[in-house]
């Protein structure tokens, strides 16, 4: 599975790693904020330092390779941030 890697402004490395075709888990940013819907789903996590996800951002820009990947939705379990493409 491919990976991405991502250098924050505080120097923080973010890495986005394919889980399998619809599911990359992010990897990195002890520290950071999240966003709930009215309905208690996700709306957004955002690294101290960044970059900033929420659902319906493009993650094909860190990967460089043309391939779409649109954040469908984000859940958090047991520790991980899974984003849903």
């Amino acid at each position: 599975m491919k990976q991405a890697k991502y250098h924050n402004r505080y120097g923080d490395e973010i890495i986005f790693k394919e889980i399998n075709e619809n599911q990359i888990e992010m990897v990195g940013g002890e520290y950071y904020r999240i966003a709930y819907n009215q309905d208690e789903t996700i709306n957004f996590i955002d690294p101290a330092g960044g970059p900033f996800i929420q659902v319906g951002t493009e993650l094909g820009r860190y990967f460089n390779d043309d391939q779409s990947r649109i954040i469908k939705s984000i859940v958090i379990e047991d520790g991980k941030k899974i984003l849903s493409i």
